[in-house]
């Protein structure tokens, strides 16, 4: 895709969708070595076989070694070509709306594996999102003469990430938030963990869009000069759908409108959270996982953001205080209160991480049909943006079943 100059739109911080992640679709290119990908039916999550076949020509071969320690993976072998094939949208009912994948309040998630190997001329490479027999949507790889990583929009413009090379073999994650109006895309370049909350290299809103089709895409070599010989490679491409933030109860009293202490309102970036911290601009979020089962007594209540190495006391109320949206107390607001249960102090690891490894229903009296509020009240005694070196996180309301 070739670049136009136009300007990200502003972040913009969202609520989180009511899914969980799943897989939904995936290709690891196992295919028999020196064989075309035309054809091939491998995988999981498609509709149709993969159409690689322009002009009788291969677009995309089979090469090894793989790039995922398994089987083999893709090259481009037609310029300005590659390999296309449809997601079944009927696996993904959250998304789907119209046959097409996109409904407002979904989230997809895109990872791959690509490089653009040694010898290698070519100006862009990736994986593009189309609406079949409309046109290109949104492509994600390596934007028409930048040499890095980025996305491109199309009728928009190119936007690179300067510093990334894509002569270096990546792992790409996209996240697709799909908005009413304009769609939130956040890219993470080699992430820790394969459905990451902080750490992109990218965030933008662009043009509202829907598709059903992906193409891996490379070319341009020509175009400059060159003489094409094979394009940029492809593997372990993976499409996943769901929010995995969202979990067990229902987040309130989010640290965002003006709301906080000292103008330190959370960014965004960990989703709906606490004010702002001096570790985390993104805040203290809390979040549920395992099930809301008095009887099963998994119930873990996990923190992201908190001040590494530091202690933080999770708790238990019946009331949401201010009706849920909280009052300011210290750094952060207090959401919680009324016959409050301390449950359990945990010391933050590394990457501001805490969790409970208690019941959580037998230490909080719960019964089923009860419902509970829950909270993260955690210390920040050197970095303390307001200076009460102490911060909260958002609010957590669970309903216990039996």
């Amino acid at each position: 895709m070739r670049s136009f100059l136009l300007a990200p739109l502003a972040l913009m911080a969202i609520s989180l969708s009511a899914t969980a992640q799943t897989p939904f679709c995936s290709e690891s290119f196992d295919y028999p070595a020196g064989s075309s990908v035309h054809g091939q039916t491998g995988g999981s999550g498609w509709a149709n076989a993969w159409w690689s076949d322009p002009s009788g020509a291969s677009g995309m071969d089979v090469v090894s070694p793989g790039m995922d320690g398994v089987g083999n993976k893709g090259q481009v072998m037609y310029e300005y070509e590659g390999a296309f094939r449809m997601p079944d949208v009927g696996l993904a009912p959250d998304l789907e709306e119209n046959l097409l994948l996109g409904a407002d309040g979904g989230v997809l998630w895109i990872s791959f594996l690509a490089v653009r190997p040694a010898g290698c001329q070519d100006q862009f490479g990736g994986v593009s999102l189309y609406e079949q027999f409309v046109g290109e949507k949104l492509f994600i790889g390596s934007p028409w003469a930048s040499g890095g990583w980025g996305i491109g929009v199309f009728g928009v413009g190119d936007f690179p990430v300067a510093g990334t090379s894509c002569d270096v073999q990546a792992n790409l994650v996209a996240r697709i938030d799909f908005l009413p109006g304009d769609e939130r895309v956040r890219l993470y370049l080699d992430p820790p963990v394969p459905f990451p909350m902080t750490g992109e290299i990218l965030d933008m809103m662009v043009p509202g869009f829907r598709f059903n089709e992906l193409g891996l895409r490379s070319g341009g070599t020509t175009a400059v000069g060159g003489t094409f010989i094979a394009g940029f490679e492809f593997d372990a491409l993976n499409l996943d759908v769901g929010d995995p933030l969202a979990g067990v109860g229902t987040t309130f009293c989010e640290g965002t409108g003006g709301v906080c202490p000292c103008g330190n309102d959370n960014d965004g970036s960990l989703g709906v959270a606490g004010c702002g911290n001096g570790s985390s601009t993104g805040g203290s979020s809390l979040r549920g996982s395992g099930t809301n089962s008095v009887g099963a007594g998994d119930l873990v209540l996990e923190a992201q953001g908190m001040v590494p190495s530091q202690p933080g006391l999770f708790f238990q109320g019946n009331n949401a205080i201010n009706s849920g949206l909280g009052n300011p107390f210290g750094d952060g607001l207090r959401c919680v209160g009324g016959a409050v249960v301390r449950l359990q102090v945990v010391f933050a690891a590394a990457d501001g991480s805490g969790a409970t490894s208690i019941n959580v229903a037998s230490k909080g009296g719960c019964a089923a049909g009860d419902t509970k509020r829950y909270q993260l009240w955690s210390r920040d005694p050197i970095t303390s943006i307001c200076g009460a070196n102490f911060n909260l996180s958002n609010g957590l309301e669970v309903t216990w079943d039996v």
